[in-house]
């Protein structure tokens, strides 16, 4: 039996299923400080991208972002991210195959956890509405292991990671001893990625890639029995 992590937002569902909640938000922001939704959104992903190239732990609590934001518009009040999400939530969805390739790898005798950067106060209220705390053994966040996708123990005794991110399903998986299999395009998704967290992913391809969820198991099984 093996330990098989799998990434949450941009895998099990779609990467763009926050969006409505965000955009509620950036749009009372806005209101509030005369300027548009689409400001107030790049300034918010200005200095998440600034907290993810430092690999800290603050660039996945949204709520902090979105009230420094403010704050530095001279707004004051901002929405409940949860209580925003909550008005959203059932617009979320699994992507296809999802649910199949989580039971089939359970009925293969594995271990099986979402392990997502995302802190729990945001994520749990997602992964049991879409039933997914019913369909794995356990949940790994970043804040129960006081660092991202990026530290050998966020990893311990793990066997392999799932996920689209090649920074922090496939590099710092790869570098901690997982088999690691990519969901997604990658050699556009690891350009982007590379240039975006400015780290040299030339050297690195993860041990498979898969485009569908549906192939997940046998991918899984072949990557184990290799």
């Amino acid at each position: 039996m093996a330990t098989i992590l799998i990434d949450l937002d941009g895998t099990l569902i779609p990467l763009d299923a926050w969006n409505p909640v965000f955009a509620e938000i950036c749009t009372y922001i806005a209101k509030r400080a005369g300027t548009t939704p689409e400001e107030i959104w790049r300034r918010v992903r200005r200095r998440n991208l600034e907290l993810l190239r430092a690999l800290d732990l603050r660039a996945f609590d949204w709520q902090r972002i979105l009230e420094e934001t403010a704050a530095e518009l001279g707004v004051d009040e901002v929405p409940d991210v949860v209580q925003t999400l909550k008005r959203h939530l059932n617009t979320f969805r699994l992507n296809e195959g999802a649910a199949e390739a989580l039971a089939e790898l359970k009925a293969m005798g594995h271990r099986v956890e979402i392990a997502t950067n995302g802190l729990a106060y945001y994520q749990m209220p997602v992964i049991q509405h879409l039933g997914l705390d019913r369909l794995v053994d356990d949940v790994r966040t970043s804040d129960r292991f006081r660092c991202p996708k990026t530290c050998p123990q966020y990893f311990q005794n793990a066997h392999v990671m799932i996920g689209d991110n090649p920074i922090f399903d496939v590099y710092y998986p790869r570098r901690f001893g997982l088999y690691t299999i990519f969901y997604g395009h990658w050699e556009k998704e690891a350009t982007i990625h590379a240039q975006r967290m400015q780290i040299d992913l030339s050297t690195v391809t993860p041990h498979a890639t898969i485009t569908t969820l549906r192939t997940l198991p046998s991918v899984v099984r072949r990557l184990l029995n290799s």
